[in-house]
């Protein structure tokens, strides 16, 4: 019963769970709390997907001498076909899906490390580039290069750049640009590019999971907005809205721009901020459903784990 309900509850999770997360993250009042809401469900399915397998492999070992379990028989008829009981065929086809159930899992592995180390690579390439051709502003890790469209964006690297084009610097008043680098600024210190970045490599491999594919989307729009609460914060939402809106989305795919994501709902955001009391209310529900969805399946688990204990004890 145990299994039965963590299955359920990935399932759900990874399927269906996507359409309530955006519903209960699009307003953007908590976008903090969204991202950890986001974050929390990923890590709690990739969690239970393994403690599905622990849990089978327990399920297996507790029951080992009763046949009628499903779990233990199975593997016992398994073995038994591995062991050439029933003849060559059945063997190898046994060992077959083996082999390939092995190769299809170290697959996945290798593909997603491969994923984000090339889009982290692409990403330090251009920030290297940046270095190169651009000029620095005020001697910091701000570099504006010549360009005719209006830009603002930040891209990780050894170390991490920020890029302004000399377009956006002449259109932009003082605190206006220095609004729009408070919020790339913001990103570099949230490390924000890293999330994004892994849950890109994420849905570049597991591209049919609704969870993981659904995840870098919107994941990058609260973060956006966590950045523009840090700017306002700064610099007021006036100046932020007014650089958001001088600009135009010219970042490439590898980084994330001041005006390149969800910039019309943000701007909305920025003109009619929402109450402290809306605020403080929509966080109480994103943190509560992080808790539930962290804290349900060990619960669940903890359970299951206390009843085979009595049972082998």
């Amino acid at each position: 019963m145990t299994l039965f309900c963590l299955v359920v509850y990935a399932a759900a999770l990874v399927f269906v769970g996507p359409s309530v997360l955006t519903r209960l993250t699009h307003g953007g009042q908590a976008p903090r709390a969204g991202v950890v809401l986001w974050l929390t469900a990923i890590a709690s399915a990739v969690g239970t997907g393994m403690v599905i397998t622990a849990f089978v492999a327990l399920d297996v070992i507790t029951h080992w001498g009763q046949p009628g379990i499903l779990a233990a028989s199975c593997l016992k008829w398994l073995c038994e076909l591995a062991s050439g009981a029933a003849g060559l065929v059945p063997q190898f086809a046994v060992l077959a899906v083996v082999v390939v159930l092995l190769a299809l899992a170290v697959g996945v592995g290798v593909r997603l490390a491969r994923t984000i180390a090339r889009l982290r690579g692409h990403a330090h390439e251009h920030g290297a580039a940046i270095r190169m051709v651009g000029r620095p502003l005020h001697g910091g890790d701000v570099y504006v290069v010549e360009a005719g469209e209006r830009a603002a964006y930040c891209v990780s690297g050894r170390p991490s750049t920020i890029v302004v084009t000399s377009s956006a610097v002449a259109a932009l008043r003082a605190r206006e640009l220095g609004a729009v680098i408070a919020h790339e600024r913001a990103h570099l210190v949230g490390h924000h590019l890293t999330i994004v970045t892994v849950l890109r490599g994420l849905a570049s491999v597991l591209p049919r999971v609704a969870l993981f594919a659904w995840a870098p989307g919107e994941v990058a729009r609260l973060l956006e907005m966590c950045a523009d609460d840090a700017a306002a914060h700064r610099f007021g939402e006036r100046a932020l809205l007014d650089g958001l809106m001088a600009l135009v989305g010219a970042a490439p795919a590898s980084a994330l721009g001041a005006a390149d994501i969800a910039v019309l709902h943000r701007a909305g955001r920025l003109a009619d901020p929402a109450t402290r009391r809306a605020r403080l209310s929509i966080r109480a529900v994103l943190t509560g459903a992080s808790a539930v969805i962290a804290v349900g399946p060990a619960g669940v688990l903890a359970v299951g784990l206390s009843g085979a204990w009595a049972c082998i004890g």
